[in-house]
């Protein structure tokens, strides 16, 4: 769950409280686990404070924050865990769907096939890249619009937000602006600026 762990930060701090699981998920920076059937499971990674933070206040925060949520939307968001180890607090939190996610953290996210994504409105209007995992940032030979668009049959991730993203296949193309492939599943978005000024990524897998 990109940047919630910053606006719980930022609600605490306008209250005066502060200044300023699975293998899979065992990641050291703010992870997008899609599913293939659609599920979302995100862990966000942050750095505190010691000396400002209260874990308990923390967790007694997102505990209510999701309860709000879920009493107006269905149970579709569950928090799984949530730690504080040596200043680094780690959540991780399940969402039924994209628009689940969305909706919780306010973050735009979409997942389906390409065509599904074309009738969305996804433009696919962008240079894009192969994966060669010998070449720098994993990425391979330049692609056009067309030749990602060419296979109805693949499937689409698309996020705004600098975050790592893990899809249930393998990537075949990639957005070439501020990505890193860094495995056959696995996309880090390094864009400069805070998530909510980043730029649509595509991850178009198999």
């Amino acid at each position: 769950m990109k940047k919630i762990i910053f606006t719980i930060l930022s609600v605490l701090l306008c209250v005066g409280l502060l200044c300023g699981c699975g293998k899979k998920t065992n990641v050291d920076a703010s992870t997008v686990f899609i599913d293939k059937k659609g599920k979302i499971t995100s862990v966000d990674v942050e750095d505190l404070d010691k000396e400002y933070y209260d874990e308990e206040e923390l967790e007694s925060y997102i505990t209510e924050h999701v309860a709000d949520f879920t009493e107006k939307n269905g149970d579709t968001v569950e928090k799984v865990s949530f730690t504080v180890k040596e200043g680094i607090a780690k959540l991780q939190m399940e969402y039924d769907s994209c628009e689940a996610y969305t909706g919780f953290n306010g973050i735009e996210l979409f997942h389906g096939t390409v065509v599904a994504a074309q009738a969305e409105g996804y433009d696919f209007d962008m240079e894009f890249c192969g994966v060669d995992a010998e070449a720098e940032e994993g990425k391979g030979k330049a692609f056009t619009k067309e030749d990602v668009l060419a296979d109805d049959d693949n499937k689409v991730a698309v996020i705004k937000a600098n975050i790592d993203v893990q899809v249930p296949g393998k990537i075949l193309f990639v957005s070439a602006k501020d990505t890193k492939v860094t495995s056959k599943n696995t996309v880090s978005i390094t864009g400069a600026g805070t998530s909510e000024e980043a730029g649509l990524t595509y991850i178009i897998y198999k």
